[in-house]
């Protein structure tokens, strides 16, 4: 009966303790609070801890639905998520699943995501990895350079192809090396090579002796000789399925020479300066001018680029891309994937939708800076000192790499980038890629490779 008649007295007691309270302004209130704190023990300050957890902070992650956690979730950057999945293992487990937050992100760096693709991996997992590739090609450490002897004079031409670096030289021989053991497989006695192109059964040759020349890397003999230009030639490519090959030279014209024969097939005029680059493609789109499957033939001079037609009774160019300002000089290299037509120049990097014709775009971040290669996340570009990689999408330089002093040709012959799948896609495996190669003053080449990447 005491007990009971203690317990009422003391819900009275409070009741009349609350209403009180209740009637304080917001400073009594803190001031009682603040008293009543003074009085309690360790028991009381246990309770009111776990009790102020539960009453002033919101688990919204918790206590919301999960289609409501994700709408919170997408407005959010993908490194403060990541920072988020530390909270708890709850948070850690919503986070992860908001594949749709992920896969964002992962298309904010570049990569060419579908909506309807299902990775083997998470998107939060795809995407942790290709951070982790970023952020190594900060780090020296990710880095290594190779020294490649042999020649004895400039060496002006280097062609990447299938793992092997061909390099051709003014002291009149090309060379093979195998650029992961720095062997040198190969050495031809030639011309003077201003551009090389080549396969694993030959070597075609641009010279300054106004030939070009075709060799067989296994006896060494020269297979064909075409004579024609009056003017060195600067560059070169070359199909085997078309039995072609095709040059452009310092006289300013683009000649297409029969492989087999060695006869000249046409001659194109259009050009008013040295032509510098030659690139014989397969179009991937059907655009104005080519169907798709069909090969294009580019030729570009500091100024303009040309589009030709294989057929020798069209003799004029289909259509010359130029860019937007008058005074802006193009600058190496010029890349054709068969979907865009991209080059440098004083003012930036641009890039032609060849279904279209249309300038694309311009990255005008990366003036006065050469075009080593171009991917569909990131591209590579020289100035004359660094190495950069850029990202594509957002156009910011997110790694750079000094250089040694090194040869700069102004056709860009001396400079390749090694196998470019890594630029198009950060899940393919680049450790030990090539990176890059350039000839140096004391004629030797130095090759640029990614060590580690994780």
């Amino acid at each position: 009966m005491e007990d009971e008649e203690e317990t009422k007295e003391f819900k009275i007691w409070l009741e009349k303790l609350c209403d009180s309270f209740f009637r304080l302004t917001d400073t009594q209130k803190n001031i009682t609070i603040e008293q009543l704190i003074k009085l309690c023990g360790p028991d009381q300050l246990r309770f009111l801890s776990t009790k102020l957890e539960v009453l002033v902070k919101r688990d919204f992650l918790k206590c919301l639905p999960l289609e409501l956690c994700f709408h919170v979730l997408k407005w959010m950057e993908p490194s403060l998520l990541c920072r988020c999945c530390l909270v708890s293992k709850k948070w850690e487990k919503v986070i992860s699943n908001c594949h749709q937050v992920w896969q964002k992100a992962c298309a904010c760096l570049g990569m060419d995501v579908n909506e309807h693709d299902v990775p083997k991996e998470t998107w939060k997992d795809v995407y942790l990895k290709a951070m982790r590739k970023i952020h190594s090609f900060k780090k020296d450490s990710s880095y290594e350079t190779t020294m490649l002897h042999g020649h004895t004079a400039r060496v002006f031409a280097l062609c990447y192809r299938n793992g092997m670096l061909a390099t051709g030289s003014d002291d009149r021989s090309v060379r093979l090396w195998d650029p992961q053991t720095g062997h040198c497989e190969y050495v031809l006695l030639t011309h003077t090579c201003a551009d090389i192109s080549f396969d694993m059964d030959k070597v075609v040759t641009a010279s300054f002796d106004n030939t070009i020349g075709v060799w067989d890397w296994k006896t060494g003999h020269r297979i064909q000789c075409y004579q024609g230009h009056t003017g060195a030639v600067f560059c070169v490519d070359y199909s085997d399925e078309l039995d072609i090959i095709v040059s452009g030279s310092a006289d300013t014209t683009v000649k297409i020479w029969s492989m087999s024969s060695g006869g000249c097939q046409v001659t194109r005029y259009g050009h008013s300066d040295w032509v510098i680059k030659v690139i014989l493609h397969r179009s991937k789109v059907n655009s104005p001018t080519h169907k798709r499957g069909e090969f294009v033939l580019l030729s570009m001079d500091k100024k303009t680029i040309k589009i030709w037609s294989l057929d020798a009774t069209i003799s004029t160019p289909l259509v010359t891309l130029t860019t937007q300002g008058e005074n802006i000089h193009l600058q190496p290299k010029m890349h054709f994937d068969g979907n865009f037509i991209v080059c440098a120049s004083d003012s930036g990097i641009h890039c032609w939708n060849f279904e279209t014709l249309e300038l694309s775009r311009s990255f005008a971040s990366s003036p006065s800076k050469w075009l080593v290669a171009k991917g569909q996340m990131f591209s590579l570009l020289l100035d004359s000192t660094n190495l950069y990689i850029l990202n594509n999408r957002s156009e910011q330089c997110i790694a750079s790499r000094e250089l040694p002093p090194f040869r700069r040709s102004a056709r860009g012959s001396n400079f390749t980038s090694g196998d470019p799948v890594w630029l198009n896609c950060l899940c393919e495996n680049i450790e030990n890629n090539i990176l890059f190669a350039t000839s140096m003053p004391d004629h030797s080449i130095l090759v640029l490779r990614l060590k580690d990447a994780t």
